[in-house]
């Protein structure tokens, strides 16, 4: 299978240096993303945003595939990565990355995490949920029903994996909304976009289980906010030690990347 990954430019610049930005934010999410960090970082170098493969959970292949995908677009640019930053589940990605880019450049990047979560069952739930939401309005009773069962009981099955789960997940969203966007009345060439980004977006979540971030992780600096259920702030009471070191702020999570303060300290990052 061949993977293809672009990235799009955020911002422009004229020097050498570039700064990858990982999230996934083609879903119409209501969370602040790196477009609007980065118009506040006051830092001379080219930000490219990912866009990942359109691929399925469960179509056979693996997390180190679908990263390698990412760094060939990066050597073909000639151009020399000064820092990796990931938002959410982006930060496991952005973890794998930096140590791509260590043997291809000789150097790590730095590595910068918002709020960085491993994958989860949970997390797949309540992300899968959210865009469930989006939908809901072309959806009938009967359409909610059958995708909260799927949620629901799938979640329940005794052994399930994060990719087993995410695939039956897509299943049964793409039988129920191909119903529903029959009765809307949608042109097929539209549909298949919101299958693909929809497929792109679970496949982000699934494959990041593939991958192990937290030795990379203890390299890194981590801007977390203040939502209890977010980022490091979950495993406050384990103990563990996670990253190199945190910035705190008080700012929610979904407005995290809007803060001021946030990219004035971004700022002072980059500029280390």
């Amino acid at each position: 299978m061949t993977l293809v990954t672009t990235w799009t430019t955020i911002k422009a610049s004229n020097s050498a240096e570039l700064v990858l930005c990982v999230d996934f934010t083609e879903t119409g999410r209501a969370e602040a993303g790196f477009p609007d960090l980065v118009a506040n970082i006051d830092y001379d170098a080219t930000f490219w945003h990912v866009r990942p493969p359109a691929v399925t959970p469960g179509c056979g292949i693996d997390g180190a595939a679908y990263v390698r995908s990412w760094v060939e677009p990066i050597k073909e640019s000639g151009r020399k990565v000064h820092a990796v930053m990931g938002y959410c589940v982006g930060a496991v990605y952005a973890a794998e990355l930096v140590d791509r880019l260590a043997e291809l450049q000789g150097s790590a990047p730095e590595l910068i995490l918002f709020d960085p979560e491993p994958t989860s069952l949970e997390n797949v739930y309540f992300q899968f949920g959210k865009v469930f939401g989006i939908l809901s309005s072309i959806l009938n009773e009967e359409d909610v029903a059958q995708i909260r069962e799927t949620m629901d009981t799938t979640l329940q099955v005794e052994g399930i994996t994060v990719e087993g789960y995410a695939a039956q997940l897509y299943a049964t969203f793409r039988e129920v909304g191909h119903r529903a966007f029959e009765r809307a009345g949608f042109d097929p060439e539209y549909s298949e976009e919101m299958w693909e980004t929809f497929s792109a977006f679970l496949a982000f979540l699934t494959y990041a289980d593939h991958l192990d971030p937290w030795e990379g992780w203890l390299r890194a600096t981590a801007v977390s906010s203040s939502n209890p259920r977010n980022g490091l702030n979950r495993l406050r009471d384990s103990g563990r030690t996670v990253v190199a070191e945190e910035l705190r702020f008080e700012e929610s999570h979904d407005v995290l990347l809007t803060s001021d303060e946030v990219a004035r300290a971004v700022t002072k990052l980059l500029e280390r």
